[in-house]
């Protein structure tokens, strides 16, 4: 079987913030990636969590 991705994203505005959710199937592997005012929150890869490294600034 050759290669496969499928991408898809949305972005809704909650509170006067804009959260956009991308998530992307390649290869059989899903990553969901959530930003929220161009900030990565939240990433998942086959539906376990991943640590993000915070910048304190």
């Amino acid at each position: 079987m050759g290669n496969f991705k499928s991408v898809s994203t949305s972005t809704k505005i909650i509170n006067g913030r804009k959260i956009t959710t991308k998530r992307t199937v390649e290869n059989g592997q899903e990553r969901v990636e959530v930003v929220e005012d161009g900030q990565l929150k939240s990433l998942t890869v086959n539906g376990k969590e991943q640590l993000l490294r915070l910048d304190n600034k």
